[in-house]
Protein backbone atom coordinates (compact mmCIF):
# COMPACT_ATOMS: atom_id res chain seq x y z
CA UNK A 1 0.00 0.00 0.00
CA UNK A 2 1.27 3.36 -1.01
CA UNK A 3 0.37 6.58 0.82
CA UNK A 4 0.50 9.88 -1.00
CA UNK A 5 0.90 13.16 0.85
CA UNK A 6 -0.47 16.40 -0.46
CA UNK A 7 1.96 18.63 -2.34
CA UNK A 8 3.67 21.29 -0.29
CA UNK A 9 2.97 24.81 -1.38
CA UNK A 10 5.70 27.39 -1.22
CA UNK A 11 4.89 30.22 1.13
CA UNK A 12 5.94 33.39 -0.67
CA UNK A 13 5.02 36.91 0.45
CA UNK A 14 3.14 39.15 -1.94
CA UNK A 15 4.92 41.96 -3.69
CA UNK A 16 3.87 44.98 -1.69
CA UNK A 17 5.48 47.55 -3.96
CA UNK A 18 2.72 48.88 -6.12
CA UNK A 19 2.99 51.63 -8.70
CA UNK A 20 0.41 54.34 -8.98
CA UNK A 21 -1.35 52.31 -11.66
CA UNK A 22 -2.11 49.58 -9.14
CA UNK A 23 0.18 46.90 -10.57
CA UNK A 24 3.38 45.65 -8.92
CA UNK A 25 6.57 47.40 -9.90
CA UNK A 26 8.59 45.80 -12.65
CA UNK A 27 12.11 44.73 -11.95
CA UNK A 28 14.78 47.22 -12.81
CA UNK A 29 16.64 46.63 -16.00
CA UNK A 30 20.39 46.76 -15.88
CA UNK A 31 21.80 49.52 -18.02
CA UNK A 32 24.59 48.67 -20.39
CA UNK A 33 26.96 51.50 -19.55
CA UNK A 34 30.17 51.05 -21.42
CA UNK A 35 33.22 51.60 -19.37
CA UNK A 36 36.05 53.50 -20.94
CA UNK A 37 39.39 53.48 -19.24
CA UNK A 38 41.35 55.29 -21.94
CA UNK A 39 44.62 54.20 -20.44
CA UNK A 40 44.15 56.59 -17.54
CA UNK A 41 43.26 55.80 -13.99
CA UNK A 42 39.51 56.16 -14.33
CA UNK A 43 39.03 53.10 -12.13
CA UNK A 44 36.31 51.71 -14.35
CA UNK A 45 33.97 54.67 -13.95
CA UNK A 46 31.40 55.14 -16.68
CA UNK A 47 32.10 57.99 -19.05
CA UNK A 48 29.58 60.69 -19.69
CA UNK A 49 27.45 60.23 -22.79
CA UNK A 50 27.05 63.96 -23.37
CA UNK A 51 24.55 64.25 -20.52
CA UNK A 52 25.30 66.60 -17.65
CA UNK A 53 25.01 65.05 -14.21
CA UNK A 54 22.13 66.34 -12.15
CA UNK A 55 22.95 68.64 -9.29
CA UNK A 56 21.81 67.60 -5.85
CA UNK A 57 21.41 71.23 -4.74
CA UNK A 58 17.76 72.14 -4.37
CA UNK A 59 17.32 75.20 -6.57
CA UNK A 60 20.05 77.51 -5.28
CA UNK A 61 20.48 80.13 -7.94
CA UNK A 62 22.86 83.10 -8.05
CA UNK A 63 20.10 85.66 -7.59
CA UNK A 64 18.98 83.86 -4.40
CA UNK A 65 22.54 83.96 -3.06
CA UNK A 66 22.83 87.67 -3.91
CA UNK A 67 19.45 88.42 -2.30
CA UNK A 68 20.38 86.46 0.84
CA UNK A 69 23.72 88.28 1.15
CA UNK A 70 22.01 91.67 0.72
CA UNK A 71 19.45 90.79 3.39
CA UNK A 72 22.18 89.62 5.77
CA UNK A 73 24.09 92.86 5.12
CA UNK A 74 21.03 95.02 5.80
CA UNK A 75 20.31 93.12 9.02
CA UNK A 76 23.96 93.59 10.06
CA UNK A 77 23.78 97.34 9.43
CA UNK A 78 20.55 97.62 11.42
CA UNK A 79 22.16 95.68 14.29
CA UNK A 80 25.29 97.86 14.30
CA UNK A 81 23.16 101.02 14.26
CA UNK A 82 21.13 99.66 17.16
CA UNK A 83 24.30 98.95 19.15
CA UNK A 84 25.62 102.48 18.63
CA UNK A 85 22.30 104.09 19.56
CA UNK A 86 22.12 101.91 22.68
CA UNK A 87 25.63 103.00 23.70
CA UNK A 88 24.68 106.66 23.15
CA UNK A 89 21.55 106.24 25.25
CA UNK A 90 23.57 104.55 28.00
CA UNK A 91 26.01 107.48 28.08
CA UNK A 92 23.11 109.94 28.37
CA UNK A 93 21.55 107.92 31.20
CA UNK A 94 24.85 107.81 33.08
CA UNK A 95 25.29 111.58 32.66
CA UNK A 96 21.77 112.23 33.97
CA UNK A 97 22.38 109.86 36.87
CA UNK A 98 25.56 111.77 37.80
CA UNK A 99 23.67 115.07 37.67
CA UNK A 100 20.89 113.62 39.83
CA UNK A 101 23.38 112.35 42.42
CA UNK A 102 25.12 115.75 42.52
CA UNK A 103 21.80 117.57 42.97
CA UNK A 104 20.70 115.13 45.68
CA UNK A 105 24.01 115.63 47.52
CA UNK A 106 23.57 119.44 47.40
CA UNK A 107 19.98 119.10 48.61
CA UNK A 108 21.07 116.92 51.55
CA UNK A 109 23.76 119.45 52.52
CA UNK A 110 21.27 122.35 52.42
CA UNK A 111 18.69 120.31 54.34
CA UNK A 112 21.25 119.53 57.07
CA UNK A 113 22.21 123.21 57.27
CA UNK A 114 18.54 124.22 57.55
CA UNK A 115 17.87 121.59 60.22
CA UNK A 116 20.80 122.95 62.22
CA UNK A 117 19.42 126.47 61.89
CA UNK A 118 15.96 125.60 63.19
CA UNK A 119 17.07 122.92 65.63
CA UNK A 120 16.81 123.32 69.45
CA UNK A 121 20.49 124.27 69.84
CA UNK A 122 20.19 127.26 67.54
CA UNK A 123 16.89 128.30 69.09
CA UNK A 124 18.34 128.23 72.65
CA UNK A 125 21.42 130.12 71.48
CA UNK A 126 19.36 132.86 69.82
CA UNK A 127 17.11 133.09 72.89
CA UNK A 128 20.14 133.67 75.21
CA UNK A 129 21.45 136.33 72.83
CA UNK A 130 18.12 138.16 73.07
CA UNK A 131 18.16 138.03 76.88
CA UNK A 132 15.91 135.12 77.70
CA UNK A 133 16.81 132.97 80.69
CA UNK A 134 16.64 129.24 80.61
CA UNK A 135 14.13 128.05 83.17
CA UNK A 136 15.70 124.63 83.41
CA UNK A 137 13.79 121.45 83.85
CA UNK A 138 10.53 121.52 85.73
CA UNK A 139 11.34 119.82 89.01
CA UNK A 140 8.01 120.45 90.57
CA UNK A 141 5.66 117.53 90.94
CA UNK A 142 2.12 118.24 89.93
CA UNK A 143 -0.51 116.62 92.08
CA UNK A 144 -3.91 116.17 90.59
CA UNK A 145 -6.84 116.30 93.04
CA UNK A 146 -9.92 114.33 92.43
CA UNK A 147 -13.32 115.71 92.82
CA UNK A 148 -15.67 113.16 94.04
Amino acid sequence: MMIKTPLKQKKVKENRRVLSGGSPAARKKKSNNKFYTGGSASNGRPTSNGKKPKSNLPGITPWKVILASILIGVCGLIYIGHVFSTQQTLMEVQQLENEFNKTQRLYNEKRLEYDRMVGPKMIYQQAREQGFINAGPADEIIHVKRRD
